[in-house]
C-alpha cells in the first residue's frame, strides 16, 4: 500500500473558464454540487446527502453565491491527501475575501515534506481503517448493549465517529437486535460499511412503529434529527450508542450536545459520555481544517478578550469588528442558538441590513444580539403576500403580520428585528441583555425605525424575558418547531407615536390568543373586543388566502360569541383541535375535504 502525504489542499478559483477545464477531469471519487452546471452531481442545498461519505476531491460552485454550510460540511468528507476546490462568486465580498486571506495564511508555503506522522496508508476496498488509540480506548471502555447504559459519542467531523459505531456493532452477536438510524441512510454510509449486517430503519418509520425495548437503538450523526425525535426514539426503545458532529455544518450540534444530553442525563438509566479528538480521516495541523476552523470561526477553544476594545454598547456591521470582537460575538451567537450554523457568518459579514450589537467590558463582549433591518415590503409585492401567492425570502415579520394576521400596515413601516441575543453563562441575570435591548431601542429609535420585533420558539422562561422588556406577544404560530418542539412566537414593541395603537391591537390579540392556548375555551370570554383582527382573518380563511391554522383562534372566537349551539363550536374552541381531528365530524373524510366544508358551513351562518 503507497503511503502518502495525509495533508489536504485548498484551491479557489474566480476564473470560470479554468473552473469548467478542471471539472472536466475530475475523477469518480470526488463529488461536484453547483447550482449553474447540468454536469454537477446535485446543487448546493443537497450537500446533506453526501455526509457520511468520503470523496478525495470536492468542487463546488459558489460563482451565485456562497454557501458556507455546504463548504463546512463537504470539507470534513475529504480524505487525507484530497482537495477541496471552490469557484468564488463573480463579485467578491467581504466572506470570500475572508476566505482567501487565510487561504493565504495557511497556505503561505508549499507542503512538500513528509512527515512520519503525517503519512496515511488508506484502507483497500474491504479493509477497515485501523482505528486511533483515542477510538481504541474509546472502544473498549463500551459495554455490550445488554448492559442498559447510553453511550453519547461527540467530536467534530473527521474524528472517526462512525468508523467506531460500526466497530462496536461487529462485536454485536445477535446484529437484529440492534437498529440503526440517522438523518439520511447516506449519513450512515460508513457505520454500514463497517458493520454491513447492520439492520437500518429511516428514524421517521421508527416513530411510527410500536415501542419496542428489547430494540437497542444506535444513532449516527443525531444531531441531524430534531430533539424532541431522538427523545422520543429513546423512549420507544433502548438507546446505546448515539454520535453526532458538534461542531462544523450544523450548529444544531451544539444544541444537541447541550440539551439533548441534559435531558438524557435527567431521563435514561446511566449515560457515559466520550469525545473524539485526534483526526481519522486526515493528520493533525492540517491546513485545510485550520483554514475551515479560521475562516468561519468555528473553534469553541475560549477567547482572549480584547485588549484595545473599548467599552460600552456598540451597533455596528460585522465587516467593521476588529477580528477578536468578531470572534467573541459570533462564538456567543454560535453557541447559543440550537440552529447556528457556518452561512449566519456569512450573512452578518455580507448583508448590508445585518447588525451585531454588543457590549464591551475591560475587552470582554458581555452581551450580543443579532439585529435585522426588516421592510417596508415594496408596494408590487405587497399584495401578493397578503394574498398569499409569494413568501419572499426575508422580511419575516413584516411578512408574517402581513400575511398571517392580515395586517396591511405592517408591510409599510420600518422593523428592526432582533434575531437572536446571547450572554456569556458567567454575565447571566445581571441584566446585561437588558441592558443591551434598552440601548437597542434607543438606537433604533434614533434611525427612525418603527417597530421593534423578535420571533423564537416560545418558552415560559423566554415570554418572561420578552415581556419584562416590554415585548408584548403578538401571534403564536400552532406549528411545532422541528428542532425544539416549541412553537413560534412573535413579540413587539412600538418605537414611534404613531405605531402605539397597532402594538396596542396586536398586543392584545397575542395576551388573549397565549391565554386561549394556556387554559383553554374559558379564555374566549375576555375575546368579544378583537373584532379588528378577527373579521379580516375569518374573511381571509374563507377565500381561501390563510389556511385553517393561521385562523383557528379567529374561528374559535366566532363561534363562541356568535354561534355557541352550532355542533363544531365546542371542536373549534378547542386549542389542540386539527383539521384531522376534525375531518372525523363528516364520517373520516379527508383534511382538505374538511377543510372545505368547515369554509361553507362559515359562509353559510355568515
Amino acid at each position: 500500500m503507497q503511503e502518502r502525504s495525509g495533508y489536504r489542499q485548498l484551491q479557489l478559483l474566480r476564473n470560470a473558464s479554468l473552473w469548467q477545464k478542471n471539472c472536466e477531469a475530475r475523477t469518480p471519487l470526488s463529488i461536484y454540487l453547483s447550482d449553474h452546471d447540468t454536469r454537477a452531481n446535485a446543487t448546493l442545498s443537497r450537500y446533506r446527502d453526501y455526509l457520511g461519505h468520503e470523496f478525495e476531491h470536492v468542487w463546488i460552485d459558489c460563482r451565485e453565491g456562497l454557501h458556507a454550510d455546504a463548504i463546512a460540511a463537504l470539507c470534513g468528507t475529504i480524505t487525507a491527501g484530497g482537495v477541496l476546490s471552490i469557484l468564488l462568486p463573480t463579485n467578491g465580498n467581504t466572506m470570500s475575501q475572508r476566505m482567501e486571506h487565510f487561504a493565504a495564511e495557511f497556505y503561505s508555503e508549499h507542503i512538500a515534506d513528509t512527515h512520519p506522522e503525517m503519512l496515511i496508508k488508506p484502507g483497500s476496498p474491504g479493509v477497515p481503517m485501523q482505528l486511533t488509540s483515542e477510538q481504541q480506548t474509546i472502544l473498549n471502555s463500551i459495554e455490550g448493549p445488554q448492559q442498559q447504559t447510553t453511550h453519547i459519542i461527540t467530536a467534530e467531523r473527521g474524528r472517526g465517529k462512525s468508523t467506531l459505531l460500526g466497530r462496536a456493532l461487529t462485536r454485536v452477536k445477535d446484529q437484529q437486535a440492534v437498529i440503526v438510524t440517522a438523518p439520511r441512510k447516506a449519513n450512515a454510509n460508513v457505520l454500514l460499511q463497517q458493520a454491513p449486517h447492520a439492520k437500518f430503519i429511516a428514524w421517521d418509520k421508527l416513530l411510527e412503529q410500536p415501542d419496542d425495548p428489547a430494540k437497542q437503538l444506535v444513532i449516527d450523526e443525531a444531531a441531524g434529527l430534531p430533539l424532541w425525535a431522538t427523545a422520543k426514539l429513546c423512549q420507544k426503545y433502548t438507546p446505546w450508542l448515539l454520535a453526532t458532529t458538534v461542531a462544523g455544518y450544523e450548529g444544531c450540534g451544539r444544541g444537541f450536545a447541550v440539551h439533548f444530553t441534559e435531558w438524557a442525563q435527567r431521563t435514561l438509566p446511566q449515560v457515559a459520555l466520550h469525545q473524539l479528538t485526534q483526526p481519522l480521516r486526515w493528520p493533525l495541523r492540517d491546513p485545510l481544517e485550520q483554514w475551515l476552523t479560521e475562516t468561519f470561526l468555528l473553534s469553541e477553544q475560549p477567547i482572549t478578550n480584547s485588549v484595545d476594545a473599548p467599552t460600552g454598547t456598540f451597533i455596528v456591521h460585522a465587516s467593521e469588528l476588529e477580528e477578536n470582537v468578531l470572534r467573541q460575538c459570533f462564538q456567543l451567537l454560535l453557541n447559543a442558538h440550537y440552529q447556528s450554523s457556518p452561512n449566519d457568518l456569512h450573512l452578518l459579514l455580507t448583508e448590508p441590513g445585518h447588525r451585531v450589537a454588543y457590549q464591551c467590558r475591560s475587552g470582554k463582549v458581555v452581551a450580543v444580539a443579532w439585529l435585522m433591518d426588516e421592510g417596508p415590503i415594496p408596494v408590487p409585492l405587497k399584495q401578493d403576500i397578503l394574498q398569499g401567492r409569494r413568501r419572499p425570502k426575508g422580511n419575516l415579520l413584516p411578512q408574517a403580520i402581513g400575511y398571517f394576521l392580515q395586517q396591511e400596515w405592517a408591510m409599510d413601516i420600518r422593523w428592526l428585528r432582533v434575531a437572536r441575543i446571547a450572554v456569556p453563562t458567567g454575565e447571566r441575570r445581571q441584566k446585561v441583555a437588558s441592558t443591551l435591548l434598552d440601548d437597542t431601542r434607543e438606537w433604533a429609535r434614533s434611525n427612525h425605525y418603527q417597530m421593534l420585533g423578535t420571533s423564537f420558539a416560545w418558552s415560559e422562561q423566554l415570554d418572561a424575558f420578552w415581556q419584562k422588556n416590554s415585548y408584548q406577544p403578538c401571534r403564536f404560530s400552532s406549528r411545532i418547531d422541528s428542532v425544539s418542539a416549541r412553537p413560534a412566537a412573535i413579540y413587539i414593541q412600538p418605537l414611534s407615536a404613531s405605531s402605539v395603537a397597532q402594538y396596542r391591537t396586536l398586543g392584545s390579540w397575542g395576551q388573549q390568543q397565549q391565554q386561549w392556548l394556556s387554559v383553554g375555551v374559558k379564555a374566549l370570554a375576555s375575546t368579544e373586543a378583537l373584532g379588528e383582527i378577527r373579521t379580516p382573518l375569518i374573511n381571509a380563511y374563507t377565500a381561501n388566502i390563510i389556511p385553517f391554522d393561521a385562523a383557528h383562534f379567529a374561528l374559535a372566537q366566532w363561534f363562541y360569541w356568535h354561534h355557541p349551539e352550532h355542533h363544531l363550536a365546542e371542536l373549534l374552541c378547542q386549542p389542540t383541535m386539527t383539521l384531522k381531528r376534525l375531518s372525523q365530524c363528516w364520517d373520516g373524510i379527508s383534511q382538505r375535504q374538511a377543510n372545505e366544508n368547515l369554509c361553507k358551513e362559515v359562509q353559510t351562518l355568515r
